[in-house]
C-alpha cells in the first residue's frame, strides 16, 4: 500500500495491480497467425496425452487462483462475476470495459450455451473451469489494459494473461487465446476447442519481437 493510500484510506482493486505494460502497442504477426490457425485446424485433439493433460491442469489451477484473487476483494473492491445465459450481455467491447471499470461487475456468457462446443479438458458447466478462465481473460486481458476484441486487442490480451501463468500452463494458454483467435480472424469461423500444445518454435515466432521467447518449457 502506498503512503497516499494509507493517508486517505483508499485501496487499489487487485485487478488494477496486474495491469500489464506495453500490451496496448502489440501487433499480431499476420503471416505467423495464419500458420498458427492452420496448425490448430489440422490438429487432432489429444486430451489423454500426458503433457497436454498436465498443461491444462496447470492452466485450470492457476486461472482459478487468479479468479479468486480478482473477485475476492483482497485488495480493495473485487470484481463480481455473474455467469449468464444471455448471448450478448454487452453491445460492444467498449461497453464491457466501461461497465466493469465503473461498476466492478462483469457478466460472462456461459460456454454451456453452445452445447456442441464443450471443452475437452476445462469443465464447460455453467460457472465451471472454462467459464472462470474466460472471466479472467476478460478482466486481465481486456478490462485492465483497456483492450478491445479486434485481432491486435486479442493478441495483447494473450500477452497480458500470460503474465499470470507459468510452466506448462503458458503452452496451454497459447492454444486457448492465440491459436483459437487466429482461426477466428483468419477464417471468420469459430474454432472447435482442442486440447493440444502447438509447436514450441512456432509460438516463439508468433511472440517475437513482441515480448520474447517462451521460457522454461520442456521440448
Amino acid at each position: 500500500m502506498t503512503s497516499s493510500q494509507r493517508n486517505t484510506g483508499a485501496t487499489t482493486p487487485l485487478w488494477r495491480t496486474v495491469r500489464p505494460t506495453l500490451v496496448n502497442t502489440l501487433k499480431v504477426n499476420d503471416e505467423v497467425a495464419h500458420e498458427v490457425a492452420q496448425r490448430l485446424l489440422a490438429a487432432k485433439s489429444t486430451p489423454k496425452d500426458a503433457r497436454v493433460f498436465a498443461a491444462y491442469c496447470q492452466l485450470e489451477r492457476q486461472s482459478d487462483h487468479a479468479f479468486s484473487c480478482l473477485t475476492s476483494g483482497q485488495s480493495g473492491p473485487g470484481i463480481r462475476v455473474i455467469f449468464t445465459s444471455c448471448r450478448t450481455p454487452y453491445d460492444s467491447d467498449h461497453e464491457m470495459v466501461a461497465a466493469v471499470r465503473s461498476g466492478h461487475l462483469l457478466e460472462v456468457t456461459v460456454s454451456a450455451i453452445d452445447r456442441d462446443r464443450a471443452h475437452p479438458l476445462l469443465g464447460s458447466e455453467p460457472g465451471g473451469a472454462y467459464d472462470r478462465f474466460r472471466a479472467v481473460r476478460d478482466i486481465v486481458g481486456h478490462v485492465a489494459p483497456n483492450l478491445g476484441f479486434d485481432r491486435d486487442g486479442e493478441f495483447g490480451a494473450w500477452a497480458a494473461q500470460e503474465r499470470l501463468v507459468s510452466g506448462l500452463a503458458i503452452w496451454a494458454l497459447a492454444t486457448e487465446l492465440h491459436a483459437e483467435h487466429s482461426v477466428r480472424w483468419t477464417t471468420g469461423e469459430v474454432s472447435d476447442h482442442k486440447a493440444i500444445l502447438l509447436d514450441h518454435d512456432l509460438l516463439n515466432r508468433a511472440r517475437q519481437p513482441r515480448w520474447g521467447n517462451l521460457r522454461g518449457l520442456p521440448r
